[in-house]
């Protein structure tokens, strides 16, 4: 595991799974059934509970936008969040998460995962030609490679520069700590 920072001070996270041959074949035969959809909209949840349409995506490419049903993904949500969780002083969990496939010229446009407090990518496929996740103000590059994960701040700015090859995959999604209101006080 490597901690490092890029130019903004913040911290961030890569590790490289130890079994993602196994894990990444797995996860591509079970997926072979999940819809992916292209221009879909941001949604968020308000705090009476209703569904309300924000914003375009920031992923110009295919994605997930349902729960996706997987043993593997779930054994994998398990491994990064026992990274993170081993790495801080309280527990976190994951709130939301998809999958992104980037064909030739597909892109994410700049963005930050706010209020999460940290987002992850792990990188499923990544042929020749895939391309890297960027840390936009500093224009810290993370080059794509099987198997490896990425933990960061989830207000820090990013993006993924036009690719170019066909299938690019990644599994993305947003951490928060995990809260235990106490009312005997």
């Amino acid at each position: 595991m490597s901690i490092q920072s890029c130019v903004e001070k913040l911290k961030f996270v890569t590790i490289k799974h130890p079994n993602y041959l196994f894990m990444n074949e797995k996860i591509l035969k079970e997926i072979k059934k999940v819809s992916f959809t292209r221009s879909q909209k941001n949604t968020y949840k308000s705090s009476d509970g209703e569904v309300n349409i924000s914003s375009d995506s920031n992923i110009k490419a295919h994605q997930t936008y349902s729960t996706i049903e997987s043993i593997t993904l779930s054994l994998l949500k398990k491994w990064i969040l026992s990274i993170v969780n081993e790495n801080n002083n309280f527990d976190y969990k994951i709130t939301s998460y998809w999958m992104a496939f980037y064909n030739k010229g597909d892109y994410a446009i700049s963005h930050q995962h706010s209020p999460a407090s940290l987002a992850f990518v792990y990188f499923i496929n990544c042929p020749v030609g895939s391309s890297p996740l960027v840390f936009s103000t500093s224009n810290t590059i993370i080059e794509p490679e099987d198997g490896k994960l990425i933990i960061f701040p989830g207000n820090l700015n990013h993006h993924v520069p036009k690719n170019k090859c066909d299938g690019r995959l990644v599994f993305s999604g947003n951490l928060s700590p995990i809260i235990e209101e106490d009312y005997s006080k």
